[in-house]
């Protein structure tokens, strides 16, 4: 029978720990499916993930909160409850204000 996972817990969960945490943030995979990867990440206030290369494929769905998603491009805020395919070859998130993520990549 396949996983059935709390999303809404993991996310508050995940939301204490960064609260926790010198750096403000917390990451927690999710599921792994294949080279399918579910990543829930919470970063708070100012926080950022820091510039960095996109995998072979990632979209970001913010669950709470929003993020400003920096690249060569430009800038693109991502509002709760939006879905984004994250931009290559590279990018940055920061949030703006307390926020919850999840992260899905495919990967090499």
């Amino acid at each position: 029978m396949a996983e059935l996972i709390n999303v809404a817990a993991a996310a508050e969960l995940e939301l204490d720990r960064a609260r926790m945490s010198p750096h403000g943030r917390s990451a927690r995979a999710l599921l792994h499916d294949g080279r399918l990867r579910h990543t829930l990440i919470a970063l708070l206030d100012e926080q950022a993930l820091g510039d960095h290369t996109k995998p072979e494929a990632a979209t970001l769905h913010v669950l709470s909160g929003s993020v400003l998603v920096r690249a060569d491009e430009g800038e693109t805020r991502v509002e709760e409850g939006q879905l984004i395919a994250l931009p290559g070859p590279r990018h940055d998130v920061v949030a703006l204000g307390d926020a919850v993520v999840i992260l899905s990549t495919i990967a090499g």
